[in-house]
């Protein structure tokens, strides 16, 4: 009596005479048989997307709950260069990382490389300093101006795979775990 007053007084239309509940038995088999409809005239099929989930209800999210006070926000990202280690082939240079995790880099225990990807080691013109990282990042790192007839403010050295740096030794940004 108490939920149908209440219900009521919020305007929300219910058939309390004739409701269902989602765990009955003949509500779950309509539902079966909507679905075995759908398959047969091929409406069903299997794919792939982003659903907002909820890690506080540990639900995925409706339209409109995932829009309701949507806002963009400043991403923490940030890029990181790391000396290579002098027994590397590339010790005169650091690799470049991107994150959007920054509070993970004092535990840093290594980096990673995707072995088929093609890595660049560049000369920054600027400062001098010598950078490995992946050759799609470097318009990113370094961001063209089309109408700039300046010359690129890198030099490309050595272009090469991924799979070459596996095991490359660098320097951790904190010593903590160095060792």
């Amino acid at each position: 009596a108490e939920w149908r007053e209440s219900v009521t007084r919020m305007g929300r239309w219910i058939d309390f005479d004739n409701d269902y509940k989602t765990m009955d038995t003949p509500y779950m088999e309509s539902v079966w048989w909507v679905f075995k409809q759908l398959h047969e005239k091929d409406l069903v099929y299997k794919g792939f997307r982003v659903m907002p989930y909820s890690t506080g209800c540990t639900t995925p999210l409706s339209n409109f709950e995932a829009n309701l006070n949507y806002q963009d926000v400043p991403d923490p990202a940030i890029t990181v260069s790391f000396p290579i280690g002098a027994s590397s082939p590339h010790a005169d240079a650091s690799l470049i990382i991107w994150t959007t995790t920054p509070w993970t880099l004092p535990s840093n225990i290594a980096l990673c490389v995707h072995p088929t990807l093609v890595y660049v080691k560049l000369k920054d013109t600027q400062t001098s300093a010598t950078y490995i990282l992946a050759k799609a990042r470097v318009p990113h790192l370094y961001k063209p101006n089309p109408k700039s007839k300046a010359p690129l403010p890198y030099t490309i050295l050595a272009e090469f795979p991924g799979e070459s740096l596996r095991d490359t030794p660098y320097t951790p940004l904190f010593p903590y775990y160095a060792s």
